[in-house]
This record gives structure tokens, sequence and C-alpha cells, in this order.
């Protein structure tokens, strides 16, 4: 579930934080920390019973990692962080809301599963929060009821070395059920997200109840079991609820709540035997487990992310500025800092924090990553954002963002080797970013004389455009990957004769310089009968029994190939055979070849 912290009650707990010790004054219980691969289980608690935990949750990890019944996934691989109190009296001071028995949430990159006291029932809440973190891992958009009726089912699990059972009756949600009035079918499917954090103790029991009854009767009853699956991916998507279970069940809001009243006055009787788990001895090997004390300090930054994950900017804040007192060289401790001043739209607060994190040597490398982009959009220059993306590679090598943007800087610097190994250490190029990548990757190819590579990039991000400017682009990588640089002459807006740069075809032997940009060049080949010095001068060349009379406005500005030493006007050789190419607009001689 997710939820947020009272203010009273959280200010008593950053200062129970700060001094170490309960509000009453007794001393905190000491911490101690058991981890696995997967797992970081910090608790009040002797180490047997810690490692007990620890057991119950890599069952339950392997239990959702076999085939499922409904739209589960497995979670992230990043170790899950388990907070066990020692009793409810330590867990108050930490409780996010007065019916919050425990509690699941996530930062985006870590998640926390908070529970309290060491009695029987904390295996069946753990079993709860962990669902919640599947169900978040499997992006489910299931509306309230069916999330917190599934994580109510799931906490029924049955784990041991003979088999895996799942269903039955919880008698405080049965004893709840009888002894209320029961909310609407109606009202219970179109309630919206965040509204049961608001709910009294009462009226949350009643929804955490009727919601267990409502989703155990479809998943497990006989009746229903069988088309529970397809509702579940359907309601996974989004889709309205109460529609959805009278059009795949095939019943009025009336039939169902009556079969509802049915099934839980049978006592919800019915388990499931499921595909058997291994034991605790397979799931974690001895070897594999780590039994350490947590430090005060390393307990009070463990809070402190915790307030930070809750959206507690205010306490986090004051948790991570004591440390940075005691703690100066943490860099977890200015990467915190730098997440609450982003919150607060300190943008340049989040940028100094989070450069001296890197320049301490944190090993977020989304962090680092962040910060690129933050410095990349204050305009910061490549010696501020090479080395953040530089690291954040270094410590994630698939991630391709940070490698993209680290190819484009230096391909923007001119670093077009380093560039192109960045382009090409990407492991997935998504579709979205295909036509600029492969646009960029030919114009790396190009600065790098690599024609067919960059031929065929620029082919490829063709292929990808959507827009007509987007395929002129491509086919511009194309062209240049096809062509070299050369220049022509053209005239300025005075009609002055200039020299511009232009592209020849690669390898040409007969480029012309002297055809301008917007000539239509036209081409006759014949026989030069006259040379014609009075005035501008002329050429005429018979072809096909006509006659054409060129012009020659400037000697200089004519590609002469094969041509005599030295011409003379008037009438020329009958054997003086040409070919002239010359401009459409005012018959210009352009190039002149003698055979």
């Amino acid at each position: 579930m997710r939820v947020y912290l009272h203010r009273s009650v959280a200010t008593l707990a950053a200062v129970s934080i700060a001094a170490g010790i309960q509000a009453s004054g007794v001393p905190v219980p000491p911490w101690r920390l058991t981890q696995s691969g997967h797992f970081e289980v910090y608790a009040q608690a002797s180490d047997q019973r810690a490692r007990a935990i620890l057991d119950w949750f890599e069952k339950l990890r392997a239990f959702f990692q076999q085939p499922g019944w409904t739209a589960c996934s497995t979670p992230r691989s990043s170790r899950v962080r388990v907070i066990v109190f020692a009793s409810d009296v330590e867990y108050r001071p930490y409780r996010v809301r007065a019916t919050a028995d425990a509690y699941y949430v996530s930062s985006g990159d870590q998640e926390y599963i908070v529970l309290p006291g060491s009695d029987t029932k904390s295996f069946r809440i753990a079993a709860h929060e962990y669902a919640h973190l599947v169900l978040r891992a499997a992006g489910s958009q299931a509306p309230p009821w069916l999330t917190e009726g599934l994580a109510e089912v799931y906490s029924t699990l049955h784990i041991d070395d003979r088999g895996t059972e799942l269903g039955g009756p919880i008698p405080g949600r049965l004893q709840t059920l009888r002894n209320h009035d029961w909310m609407p079918l109606a009202g219970l499917a179109s309630l919206p997200k965040g509204s049961i954090e608001r709910q009294e103790r009462g009226t949350n029991d009643l929804f955490y109840s009727e919601s267990w009854a409502l989703t155990g009767m479809l998943a497990l009853s006989p009746g229903y079991a069988s088309r529970f699956p397809r509702f579940v991916a359907a309601a996974s998507e989004g889709v309205p609820s109460l529609d959805l279970l009278t059009r795949i069940y095939g019943k009025s809001a009336e039939e169902l709540t009556r079969d509802l009243r049915s099934w839980v006055g049978q006592g919800a009787p019915v388990t499931i035997p499921l595909p058997r788990v291994p034991p605790p001895a397979k799931v974690v090997e001895v070897s594999r487990v780590e039994v350490s004390d947590v430090a005060p300090i390393a307990w009070r930054m463990l809070i402190g992310q915790l307030f930070l994950a809750e959206g507690e900017f205010d306490l986090a804040e004051a948790v991570f500025r004591d440390l940075d007192r005691e703690a100066p060289s943490s860099p977890d401790v200015p990467a915190a800092l730098g997440v609450i001043a982003l919150h607060r739209g300190d943008a340049a607060g989040a940028r100094h924090a989070w450069k001296r994190a890197i320049e301490q040597g944190i090993t977020d490398a989304g962090l680092c990553y962040r910060y690129a982009v933050l410095a990349d959009q204050a305009g910061l220059g490549a010696d501020d954002i090479r080395p953040a993306l530089e690291r954040a590679v270094t410590l994630q090598s698939d991630f391709d963002d940070a490698r993209y943007q680290l190819a484009l800087l230096e391909k923007n610097a001119g670093r077009y080797e380093a560039a192109l190994r960045e382009f090409q250490a990407m492991r997935v190029v998504p579709e979205a970013r295909a036509y600029p990548y492969w646009l960029a990757v030919a114009d790396t190819f190009n600065e790098l004389g690599r024609r067919d590579e960059a031929q065929s990039a620029g082919e490829h991000a063709a292929m990808y455009a959507i827009t007509a400017a987007e395929r002129a682009r491509a086919d511009e990588q194309t062209f240049i990957a096809q062509t070299d640089i050369a220049v022509r002459f053209a005239h300025d807006a005075a009609g002055r004769p200039i020299l511009v740069t232009a592209r020849m075809p690669h390898q040409q032997t007969d480029w012309n310089p002297f055809i301008e940009p917007s000539d239509d060049i036209r081409r006759v080949q014949g026989t030069l009968r006259e040379i014609d010095c009075s005035g501008v001068t002329t050429i005429r060349v018979e072809a096909a029994g006509k006659v054409v009379a060129l012009a020659i406005p400037d000697l200089h500005h004519v590609q002469m190939r094969h041509a005599p030493a030295e011409f003379t006007c008037g009438p020329q050789d009958p054997a003086a055979s040409v070919i002239v190419d010359y401009a459409a607009s005012g018959s210009v001689v352009r190039g002149m070849d003698f055979q």
C-alpha cells in the first residue's frame, strides 16, 4: 500500500531517531542486519528470528517466480529492504497512519517493507506486503479493492516441506463481515485510490475484509475460479471492475452479492494446492547469508531514506543534515539532499549536491545520469557532464540512456571515435529513438570517412523517418556518404562571382567547378565552326545540321579539357569536334571538351 506519515507522528519519529531512544525514554533495542542476495532484513529481534523472516521472504520470492495464476511478476533484482520492529511500541513512531499494521513503499529504485513486532501474524502480514511489491512490479492498474483483496488472499499462503497451499478463512476478516453492515458492491468497486488512507479503523477493516472475501470467492470458489485469470488480466489494464464483473461472470451486482454472502457464511473454506516451493536450505544457501550489527549512523541513514521514499521531505532533510555533519564523506548523504532539493524546485542545489555525491564515489548509476541531465539543461560544458555519464555506464554497462547521451556529447565535441564506441555499445535501440540514433550514427561514420557504413546507417534512418523533413535529413546523410566536398563558382546578390562549397560524387574525375547551383545544364556535341571575338566571345557549334551559338563572357570561368595551346578567332578547323556543357539561361558555356 502507498501511504503517508501523519505530521505529528512523524515529528516524534524524527526525535526518536536523533536521540536513539523511544518516546518513553527507554533505549531503542539494537538493530541487526541479516541479508541474502535478494533481501536485507533489519530487525530488532534475535538472529534466529531474523533468519526465519528472511527465509520466509525467500520462499515468497521463489513462489512468485513460478508460473502463477494472476497477472503478477517477479520484482526487480535489487535487494528488498525489510524493517522489522521488536514490537508495536517500537513501530508506532514510524506508523504511516493509524490503521497501517504494516506497509510497503517504493522510491523507484529501492523497495521497503516495514513490519511491526515478531508475533505469528508477521508472516501473514509479510506475505500481504510482498504481494503488493509483486503486483507493482507487474505494472498492475487494478482497482484498490482487487489489489488489497489479492494481497489478503496471498497472505493465506502456507509453504512447508510438504507443499504449498493458498486460501482458507481469516478469522478476523470473517468476524468483521459478520458484525458490520457491508459496503454496496458498486461502492466497493468504485472506491478510488488514496481513499483508503483517509478511512477510520472500522471502515478500513470492513474495506479490507470485504475485498478479501470478494477476491477469495472469485479466485477460489468452484463457480468463479475458472474465469478469474481473465478477470484479473482485464482489471489490471484499468477496465472498470463492476462492469467487468457482471460481463465476465454473467451475473448482476445483486446476484454477486448474494453469492458473496453465502461464501462468507460458509467461512470461505476453500484451500487449493499450488506448486511446491523449494525448502529454505535450497532457497538460500547458508554460506550466502550474512549477519552483522547495524551502526547507529547506518540505521539513521536507512530511516532517512525511508522518509524520502515516503515523500516526507522535511523529516528526511532533518535526518540527512545531521548525518552530513557527522559523516561528511558519505556519498549517500548528498545524494539524498539532492533529491530533496530537486523536489523543492532547486535544480542548482540538486546539481551541487549530486556533483559532490559523484566526487565522493556514489554507486548509483541513475543518480549520475540525472545529474548529467540537469547539468545539460543548465548549459554546463562537456567537461562537467562527461564524468557523470562515464561513471553511469561504468556502474551499469547496459544503461543505454546514459550511453546514448554520452555518445551525443562526444559527437558534438568532435570526438567521433569515442562517440561511435558508445553508440555501438548500446544493447537496445527502442523504436522511438531509432530515427535520431541512426541519423547520429550516419553522421559519425561520415565524419570518420567510413562511407559504406555511413550510407547503411543513413538508409536505416530513412526507414524510421516519419515526416518529409526527417526523410530529407536521412537522405542527406546518404548523399554525403556518396560524395566529396568540392568548390564551385556562383554569383552573389550583386552579380559578382564567388566560390562556394559543394559536393561531388565520390571519386568523380570530371567535376566542373564553373557549373553554378542554379544552372540548367545542357550539352551539345558537334563541330566547332567559329570563334567570334567581337564583343562577348561567342562560339558556334554545328550539330545535327544546325548551328548553335553559345557565349563565353569570361574565358577564365570555363573548364577546358584537351584544348589546344592557344585559340584563334574566326573559322575553325573543320575537324575540331567538341562537347560543350552550357547553362540554358543565356546559353553560357561552362565547359568544353575537345575530342
